[in-house]
């Protein structure tokens, strides 16, 4: 995956690993590593269910109006995206670090679904459709009236639906990406701890 900043994520990465106390002994620092990774790993599964749930919701056309015209909520769905983007990046920088390398089938499709995310959703794909999206919002609620005059296709309620078919296609695709991660850090993280509980019991 082509990281839009390579160097951002390492120092961040850096960051959070000199948060950790250093001490002389092996066992002290590895114990270190290991929370870090986990604490990735956990924050990865929490911002992918909540995801989940917020962007399903955002196919709903009520939400979709309130995201439109609340800047509060806009930029909480934002944020969420841009947090995404962040562990996901880091995640990256973990996997190319990790000595596992009999773990490369795992890590392999770790980075192409990472990499097909930021193909088709990333942050400035996401702001375009939105827009578009918004747009269609506005043109629906300026001619309400006329729309719920009439019938079949042509009335309010089918026009609302139509879009929020749009939505909820486009929102199920980027959802079911992420969640596609999301399950491969699971599974790549549970038996990284089993390696390093294998590695450990070798070290004794």
């Amino acid at each position: 995956m082509q990281m839009k900043s390579t160097s951002a994520a390492a120092l961040i990465f850096t960051l959070i690993i000199s948060s950790f106390p250093v001490h002389s002994k092996p066992g002290i620092s590895m114990c270190a590593e290991s929370s870090l990774t986990e604490n990735l790993e956990k924050k990865i599964l929490a911002l992918s269910s909540k995801a989940h749930i917020e962007l399903m919701a955002l196919s709903e056309y009520r939400n979709l109006k309130s995201f439109c015209q609340d800047d509060s909520y806009r930029e909480t769905i934002f944020n969420l995206l841009d947090q995404i983007h962040l562990y996901h990046d880091l995640l990256e920088f973990d996997l190319n670090q990790t000595p596992y390398k009999h773990s490369q089938r795992i890590i392999k499709k770790l980075l192409k679904h990472m990499d097909k995310l930021d193909q088709k959703h990333n942050p400035t794909a996401f702001n375009d459709f939105f827009k578009d999206q918004c747009s269609f919002q506005s043109n629906i609620e300026k001619h309400a009236v006329h729309y719920s005059a009439a019938f079949s296709s042509h009335s309010y309620g089918s026009r609302v639906y139509a879009q929020e078919v749009v939505m909820y296609r486009y929102l199920k695709r980027l959802t079911t990406r992420i969640n596609k991660i999301r399950k491969h850090v699971d599974h790549f993280y549970v038996r990284r701890q089993q390696w390093e509980q294998v590695s450990h019991h070798k070290t004794e």
